[in-house]
């Protein structure tokens, strides 16, 4: 039988992870990217995908007529005429009858939760999003977008430190301010406040750019005596626990021992997770946590398959791979 061949693409606001496997799990090549949220810009990220698929194809050195299914989780996925442009693409390389395109979390959850009952699953990373299923409907809490109110995400953290030291930019005056600023500065590599906004409007990629000051303010946090920090990473964990709480009352789950699927680097931050679960203590008995065992990747290029009648045994996409994905 003539080998088949399967494309996984993770598509986030701050970078692109891609991967073209085979039947048998094996992975023959792999490519990481910037990001390709759809709602943030259109044609540069669908570009991006296509030549994401064209390069995963190159290194494997098949024929991409060889591509039995292709699978695209991508952030801001529900934007009709990024979608639809990135299908005229596909099919200018009579790829799109072959592809399935839904957003960044549901092959996550797929993956996680198909030989379950269902659950939970919170992804925390650029942006937010707590999904579910009820009745076999997804049900979403958050997830309306990076200037819409998605507070606790790594962009609105990454935001809200920002507009802090601008409230100090002509007399940083505290200790935990001035703290702050000399990581931002370390982090843009700029000599002042003024320089950091600077780097920023002029950036094609302002919103994962604000977002990877998330990963400074969390360990500042973590230290534990800059209580700048501290409020602010408290205050995004304490609004996400209030979105697991309300996605918790719409299923029904009441406050039981509970398993979560958790997704994105931030929640995989062990810091933020404690205090998350601090904030979560009043409303379940016990928490376990749970998260992928491969890249994100290779849900999506799974959930394409299975969607195109086509089996993979996950255990050899496990036994045959090294997770890819970098987080902090």
């Amino acid at each position: 039988m003539k080998n088949k061949y399967f494309i996984g693409i993770d598509g986030g606001a701050t970078k692109t992870v891609g991967v073209l496997f085979d039947q048998d799990g094996n992975t023959l090549s792999s490519h990481v990217d910037l990001g390709s949220n759809l709602a943030i810009d259109e044609e540069k990220s669908t570009n991006l995908i296509v030549n994401l698929i064209n390069t995963l194809v190159e290194k494997s050195k098949i024929k991409i007529d060889d591509i039995f299914s292709i699978g695209i989780g991508l952030a801001g996925a529900s934007n009709e005429r990024g979608r639809e442009r990135l299908f005229g693409l596909l099919d200018n390389l009579n790829l799109s009858e072959k592809t399935i395109i839904t957003n960044d979390v549901e092959a996550v959850y797929d993956y996680i939760w198909k030989e379950k009952d269902g659950g939970m699953l919170v992804n925390v990373g650029t942006g937010v999003i707590c999904i579910g299923k009820k009745n076999n409907v997804f049900v979403k809490v958050a997830g309306n977008g990076h200037e819409e109110g998605d507070v606790g995400s790594g962009y609105w953290i990454g935001r809200e430190a920002l507009l802090e030291l601008s409230y100090n930019d002509s007399n940083v005056e505290s200790k935990d301010s001035k703290e702050l600023l000399q990581r931002a500065c370390s982090l843009y590599n700029v000599s002042s406040y003024e320089d950091i906004l600077n780097d920023i409007n002029s950036n094609d990629s302002a919103i994962p750019l604000i977002a990877s000051f998330a990963k400074e303010v969390i360990a500042i946090a973590e230290k534990g005596d800059n209580q700048l920090a501290i409020r602010l990473i408290q205050h995004a964990t304490r609004v996400v626990s209030d979105y697991i709480v309300e996605l918790r009352d719409i299923l029904g789950y009441g406050n039981q021992d509970i398993i979560i699927a958790g997704n994105g680097s931030i929640l995989k931050n062990k810091f933020f997770r404690k205090e998350l679960n601090n904030a979560l203590s009043f409303e379940f008995n016990n928490i376990k946590w749970v998260f992928l065992d491969i890249s994100a990747a290779y849900t999506a290029g799974l959930f394409s398959a299975r969607l195109k009648s086509f089996k993979i045994d996950r255990k050899d996409i496990i036994n045959n791979t090294t997770i890819i994905d970098v987080d902090f």
